[in-house]
């Protein structure tokens, strides 16, 4: 492993054990490189901030690994970000709660969006309008995700997911019904 990697490695187990006791808004940089027995300038060599850092920690621990696997359909997708979310709750929590320029939740946004949007879009690849569905979908993921996190999650990762799953096709099959019952 190249030593930035080992560098990045210390300052992301820093960085999550601060968050464990600390707000992130609290937390500053000399508090990590100092855990890591580092200087600020070397925390700066690889990071520009601590939200660079946070990010690069989700992007390393799940992204990566979700791009590496083409063969995930969009709801073992959501499962393993929910699992990923539950494990690491108390971090990602706190990572959330932080708004603003450079913020997990953008980047969040920013990084997921693309991800699921194109799994979903695999499923209705064959409508007109299966991007706007996609977006919409991925949205709704993204929100409920953040909303479940930032309340505790106090419903396992496969009763959340499966409360998605019932929405989306409880919804649509009521939908479905109803459209039939308007055209009898």
């Amino acid at each position: 492993m190249p030593d930035s990697h080992i560098t990045k490695n210390a300052l992301s187990a820093a960085m999550k054990e601060l968050m464990a006791k600390h707000p992130m808004e609290k937390i500053k940089i000399s508090d990590i490189a100092e855990l890591c027995n580092m200087t600020r300038q070397s925390f700066y060599y690889h990071f520009k901030d601590k939200y660079d850092l946070v990010n690069w920690i989700f992007y390393n621990e799940f992204v990566a690994k979700i791009n590496e696997s083409s063969e995930v359909n969009g709801w073992e997708l959501i499962e393993d970000m929910c699992e990923y979310f539950y494990e690491n709750r108390g971090f990602y929590r706190n990572a959330l709660r932080v708004r603003g320029q450079n913020s997990f939740s953008d980047y969040f946004n920013e990084v997921m969006h693309p991800i699921i949007h194109s799994r979903l879009k695999d499923i209705i690849r064959d409508d007109k309008n299966s991007d706007f569905y996609a977006t919409f979908f991925a949205d709704a993921i993204r929100v409920s995700i953040t909303r479940w996190l930032l309340e505790d999650a106090k419903k396992t990762p496969q009763e959340f997911v499966e409360l998605i799953k019932m929405a989306v096709t409880g919804l649509a099959y009521k939908l479905i019904k109803e459209s039939n019952e308007i055209d009898s």
